[in-house]
């Protein structure tokens, strides 16, 4: 299994990006994720936590650890999250407290600026664009919180580290990070890197220590010492952010407030690492630590969903735009279901008694149930999936706008596509669909394995999915 390192709040917004795109298939799985950050209750933590809201018993997160954030230092033993109380006490010694003046200004180290002193940053919340600050409070505290990250990094197949150069968290402890988790994994283990540079604005703030020029000066002294040394330690790393002329595709976004998911598709261009630096890696790149970036093509928008992606089982597509055709399709497919109730639910379709209609009823034997009722619980998860799919597909639509997608997918997802999009979608394609999917039904490809098995209701939707994906391949 592949582990992918997300880091602060870029890393956080990658590490999205690589939820969404295993939610579609577009990456090959499995996956697992350890996310570190300061604060683990903002709003964008709370979005990938639960996946927009999405997670549920019938319907798993797509990414594997992302449910938790950690952050980058022993929470439940600290008494203060104050950084100045952190690092000085009462009991400190006036050289202590002239060196630590020395290094930190008044803001983030609330150091004496002339009216007394303050408590700093609250770490807690995050490191507010203060890589120094980031990069003390992990090196304090590096041997209790990240242990558990340590013995994943041992075991995985390869190591996707990914995050920005922006902020305090990223900016301060990746560099750092990196170097103990090569020590811990080997010279011989894959370690690549996927790293944002500017690619969203803050609007204009006054007494606020967190601006534009800081997050600019962060990325210059990341840049400065990830080139000196922490790119030796990775087998290829990518770098993306603004070029010096941008165009409107790919020009900075403003940041959203409140410390929310800024929607860009610079996360995804991250995300894009994890296929990308692997194949671009042989024995000679790996040598010469090579660093890349991605060309953009002004004169189509969609050049990032031509990209080659997962190829699933059936399909002959490998293209990101194929993957979010099937997605808009099978959201159609379920919502034709709900329509449909009793077609569903009590097999009123024409041939349901003997093909969905036949699996449920064994599955609802099994366990004791009436058939209607487990139907209707069979339902319920396919609406869950379908809410995770409205996730993912909503976003891309944020991103790239209203793009037609008629010329991405197989023969039967365009077919489909084309009646969803010119407003002829009936809810007879969706249970037509259906009733050709039984025959993919035995050669569908399997779910990835979860720390835990779904219930059986959530572990038939999800076959029924699969098999649906086999017949629009088909």
């Amino acid at each position: 299994m592949d582990l992918v390192i997300a880091v602060g709040g870029g890393g956080q917004h990658i590490a999205l990006s690589v939820a969404r795109l295993l939610r579609v298939g577009a990456l090959a799985e499995p996956i697992e994720a350890f996310v570190i950050d300061a604060d683990s209750d903002s709003r964008l933590a709370v979005k990938l936590r639960s996946f927009g809201h999405t997670v549920s018993a019938g319907c798993q997160h797509p990414l594997d650890g992302a449910e938790a954030i950690v952050p980058p230092f022993a929470r439940d033993t600290m008494k203060e999250t104050a950084f100045r109380r952190i690092f000085l006490d009462d009991r400190a010694d006036p050289l202590e407290r002239e060196l630590f003046e020395l290094f930190y200004d008044e803001e983030s180290g609330g150091v004496d600026g002339g009216v007394g002193v303050s408590a700093g940053v609250d770490i807690g919340k995050g490191m507010f664009a203060n890589p120094s600050v980031g990069s003390a409070v992990f090196a304090s505290s590096k041997g209790g919180a990240m242990d558990p990250l340590f013995g994943r990094a041992r075991t995985a197949a390869r190591i996707f580290v990914v995050g920005s150069f922006l902020g305090g968290t990223g900016a301060g402890i990746t560099h750092q990070l990196i170097k103990l988790v090569r020590e811990a994994v080997g010279p011989a283990k894959p370690i690549y890197g996927s790293f944002l540079l500017r690619w969203f604005d803050l609007p204009p703030t006054t007494g606020q220590t967190v601006d534009t020029s800081t997050l600019l000066a962060s990325m210059g002294h990341g840049l400065e010492y990830f080139y000196r040394y922490t790119r030796a330690l990775l087998d290829a790393s990518m770098l993306l952010g603004v070029p010096d002329h941008p165009t409107a595709h790919i020009k900075a976004v403003a940041a959203a407030p409140e410390n929310d998911e800024t929607v860009s598709m610079y996360p995804l261009l991250a995300a894009y690492g994890l296929l990308m630096l692997p194949d671009k890696t042989d024995t000679q790149a790996r040598a010469m630590h090579r660093t890349y970036g991605l060309s953009h093509d002004e004169h189509d928008p969609a050049w990032a969903l031509r990209r080659k992606w997962n190829t699933p089982r059936g399909s002959r597509d490998a293209t990101l735009g194929a993957r979010l055709v099937e997605a808009l399709i099978l959201q159609q497919v379920y919502a034709s279901f709900r329509q449909k109730d009793s077609d569903f639910v009590d097999f009123d379709y024409e041939k349901a008694r003997s093909t969905w209609g036949s699996l449920i009823s064994n599955v609802a034997r099994a366990q004791h149930d009436r058939e209607s009722a487990f139907a209707r619980k069979v339902l319920n998860a396919l609406e869950a999936r379908g809410a995770q799919l409205r996730f993912v597909t909503g976003w891309f639509e944020t991103v790239f706008g209203d793009l037609d997608l008629s010329l991405f997918g197989d023969p039967r997802a365009r077919q489909l596509y084309a009646a969803y999009k010119q407003r002829r979608w009936k809810a007879p394609d969706a249970f037509k669909l259906l009733i050709d999917a039984f025959q993919f039904e035995s050669s569908a490809g399997a779910e990835r394995a979860r720390g835990h098995q779904p219930d059986p209701d959530a572990e038939l939707a999800m076959k029924i999915e699969r098999s649906l994906l086999a017949a629009l391949r088909s």
